[in-house]
């Protein structure tokens, strides 16, 4: 019924228009004709569209009369055409709810008041409720979601924490570990050191082929007359030795020689087996090679390392051999003499040509003389900054070319040994 209202209203418009139109002048007639008849247009459309349920396109043309007619306001069929597609813009609106469209209907009907009615109030009404729900949601949903993600992150940065906390006790229980395993591997380094002394007269104290005969210059009494090498002998050189390895590391280390003194320790004991010393004298012989270089604990290390020595450094590094004294302090009274041999004449030659003395072949003790070749011999075979390591037969060929240096008795035995 209201459609059929509409169309006989459209009729009006149009057959008012033509009264107009014979009454105006041509010129204006005709452009008035024109617009009239496009508003009519439009709103034809806006109705068909409306029969077939096209809300939106009944809108757009609605709105395209309301442009063209220049007092929309006083054209009944388009206040009531664009009231009734209005009203069902609105009721799309509030079944699926646009917020741009609703802006967009709300911007028009400040443009065209008159279209509005109490159906339109209320509508409008209702939608504006509706997006304030919508609004309030969207900041709920956002307020929602900065909570969650909050909370995502305050689990990732509290996971994180677990894991940093997780590897740093893991770190710690290991190193407790390494600790603990340092400490039993010093106790059995030391149990070692303990025995060391014993396993090396068990080693090469009941080797035959380390005697040969002829060795009365190499006369046990002739180093120590007053000592028996009794039981309890051979205990305190066990406990000595412990403390002669320990000044030795600290000799190697301030020199950077790794494991010299061990090395040079080790030969000396072996060859004092091979020269047909007793067991007693060969422990005693090994401990004090040990701290032969007693006396660089008491110069500039620099010195020590030091490459490219010039003629008054050279002869500022011979000065070790007269600072030993107050390192042998722990040495018992009875082996001090081998000790202050060992540490303060390991430098002289055979041939006189030696220091500090200048001492010659037998007035040279045996333990100095050992230590000479001894020393030589680990020197040549062990790789310097500014060299390799010397193979075993060259270093004692050249040890043999130099028998004003060394005994050759001793050079002898080392090559036997090797």
């Amino acid at each position: 019924m209201k459609r059929t209202v509409i169309k006989l209203l459209l009729l009006l418009f149009i057959f008012t228009a033509g009264l107009n139109f014979s009454y105006s002048q041509e010129n204006e007639g005709e452009t008035k004709r024109d617009v009239n008849s496009l508003v009519t247009k439009y709103l034809v459309a806006a109705n068909d569209a409306l029969d077939e349920g096209e809300i939106q396109n009944a809108y757009n043309k609605v709105n395209n009369a309301l442009a063209l007619c220049k007092e929309p306001g006083k054209a009944l069929n388009v206040i009531t055409i664009s009231r009734l597609v209005y009203n069902q813009k609105l009721e799309q609106l509030l079944n699926k709810y646009d917020e741009k469209e609703f802006i967009e209907v709300q911007l028009n009907l400040k443009k065209y008041p008159f279209i509005a009615d109490t159906k339109i109030e209320t509508l409008i009404e209702q939608l504006g409720k509706k997006g304030e729900k919508k609004e309030k949601s969207a900041v709920n949903y956002l307020f929602v979601s900065i909570i969650i993600l909050t909370f995502i992150i305050l689990l990732i940065v509290l996971a994180a924490i677990f894991i940093i906390y997780k590897g740093f006790k893991l770190s710690s229980r290991q190193q407790r570990e390494y600790i603990n395993a340092v400490k039993m591997l010093a106790a059995n380094q030391t149990q070692t050191n303990r025995l060391m002394i014993g396993g090396i007269t068990e080693l090469y104290g009941g080797n035959p082929s380390l005697r040969i005969a002829g060795t009365s210059a190499w006369d046990a009494t002739k180093a120590l007359p007053d000592v028996e090498f009794s039981e309890e002998d051979t205990q305190e050189l066990q406990q000595l030795a412990i403390k002669c390895e320990e000044i030795g590391s600290k000799i190697d280390e301030i020199s950077q020689r790794k494991n010299n003194s061990k090395n040079v320790s080790e030969f000396v004991y072996k060859l004092s087996i091979q020269m047909g010393l007793p067991k007693g004298m060969a422990m005693l012989n090994f401990c004090a090679s040990m701290i032969y270089d007693a006396g660089f604990l008491g110069m500039d290390p620099e010195l020590l390392v030091s490459e490219n020595l010039t003629k008054d450094q050279k002869e500022a590094l011979k000065n070790h051999v007269m600072l030993a004294d107050k390192y042998l302090e722990f040495v018992p009274k009875k082996y001090w003499s081998v000790f202050y041999d060992a540490a303060t004449k390991h430098h002289e030659n055979m041939d006189g040509s030696g220091y500090p003395k200048g001492l010659k072949g037998q007035k040279i003790p045996q333990i100095a003389r050992l230590i000479r070749v001894a020393e030589t011999y680990v020197s040549l075979s062990s790789k310097r900054n500014y060299r390799q390591a010397i193979d075993k037969e060259t270093a004692i060929s050249m040890m043999k070319e130099k028998s004003g240096i060394y005994d050759e008795e001793v050079v002898a035995a080392l090559d036997f040994i090797l």
